[in-house]
């Protein structure tokens, strides 16, 4: 677990959160290493994560290449990925990768997203 916290186990559940900036940094680290390596394999990320609008816009900015989610909330990623570029989707990234807190990170991205809202997400 990267951050040995299984989401099922009801004492550790709290401290699994996809937006701690130290997790955004390692998916960030993970991508630049396999490009600086020569190897650019993909990078995915699947589950809650990738199924939560404003983090998707986040992980595609730290050049995550595939997301993984139940079909239910693939309208709502699509819909919030469409309508983005990919540098807005970075510099969105970056504000996020910056925050201090897990919180934080989560509300800067929001903040830039005001689709979510006129979606209802």
């Amino acid at each position: 677990y990267t951050m040995a916290a299984d989401r099922q186990l009801g004492s550790l559940a709290a401290l699994n959160n996809s937006w701690q900036p130290a997790v955004l940094r390692m998916v960030k680290l993970t991508v630049e290493g396999s490009a600086a390596e020569g190897h650019a394999k993909p990078v995915g990320v699947c589950g809650e994560a990738a199924a939560d609008p404003a983090l998707a816009v986040v992980l595609v900015g730290l050049g995550v290449s595939t997301l993984s989610m139940t079909p239910r909330a693939l309208a709502g990623v699509g819909a919030v990925l469409n309508s983005v570029t990919l540098a807005e989707a970075q510099r969105i990234a970056g504000i996020s990768v910056a925050a201090p807190t897990a919180a934080e990170a989560r509300e800067r991205a929001r903040a830039e997203l005001p689709v979510l809202e006129a979606l209802g997400l």
